[in-house]
């Protein structure tokens, strides 16, 4: 059997997908939910001996200047899938043993975290004021927001529509002066992304209240709670592992630019 010729697939396995993600979580929730609730952003590549997948790519084109792709699967069975990755420029998420065949020249490589919050963690606390999921009637206020300078992250915010993807926000009086998304909603896992929280308010609990506010909601659900962090970013994981996150896995985050040609 170990013999058998390796397959490359432009497909997923769906069934052995949903088996993955329930032993593997957080590394599998993006490619579930893209496969569902996107299949026109999405392109998936499998390795697969007999009936057997290997590893797979995942990749996003909801952006298709740079699209982004997540490699899963050890080497040396999936190393046929380097072949199929797209042309840069791109972003690959990447197992460090894969970093050496995704990386190129030039770019930048910084290491990521994927944290999972235990069921029967303790409750956040919460910070003053209000904290709640945002409707489109508080689009005005993100435009506010944004038109103060904030973070670009801001302006996608406020140029989305919360009705679409759920949001959460921690307010100081009428102001959000925090903010949180789920980006990832299933049934057993939701992936928290999009987290900030305005200059001002750092330090004081806002942030912390709005990522609470969607681990609240997704434990309501019944689901775990995962999310994405870069390990340099020490603020950052010092909140998530306060509400319990733990790592579970590692990756390389690889931004490849266009290859100039020779002429």
């Amino acid at each position: 059997m170990g013999d058998a010729r390796i397959e490359v697939r432009p497909t997923i396995d769906r069934s052995w997908l949903e088996r993955a993600l329930e032993s593997d979580p957080v590394t599998h929730a993006y490619a579930l939910w893209d496969l569902v609730r996107f299949p026109d952003r999405v392109r998936f590549v499998s390795a697969v001996r007999e009936r057997d997948t290997l590893g797979y790519l995942l990749v996003w084109l909801g952006r298709p200047a740079r699209p982004v792709v997540h490699w899963f699967g050890p080497l040396p069975d999936a190393s046929v899938l380097a072949g199929s990755l797209p042309a840069p420029p791109l972003i690959a998420v990447v197992p460090e043993e894969v970093r050496p065949l995704a990386a190129g020249p030039g770019g930048a490589a910084h290491p990521v975290l994927l944290l999972l919050r235990p069921r029967g963690a303790p409750a956040a606390r919460h910070a003053p004021g209000e904290v709640r999921r945002l409707t489109r009637d508080d689009r005005t206020a993100l435009e506010a927001w944004a038109a103060r300078g904030a973070d670009p992250v801001v302006s996608e915010y406020a140029a989305g529509d919360p009705d679409a993807v759920p949001v959460w926000g921690a307010f100081d009086g009428d102001r959000p002066v925090a903010i949180a998304a789920a980006s990832v909603r299933l049934p057993t896992i939701w992936i928290v992304t999009g987290v900030y929280a305005d200059p001002s308010a750092r330090r004081l609990g806002f942030g912390r209240a709005a990522v609470s506010a969607v681990v609240g909601a997704a434990e309501t659900a019944g689901a775990r709670v995962g999310l994405y962090v870069r390990e340099d970013s020490v603020p950052a994981r010092g909140l998530y592992e306060g509400l319990g996150f733990r790592p579970v896995a590692r990756r390389w985050w690889l931004e490849r630019d266009a290859e100039r040609g020779a002429g």
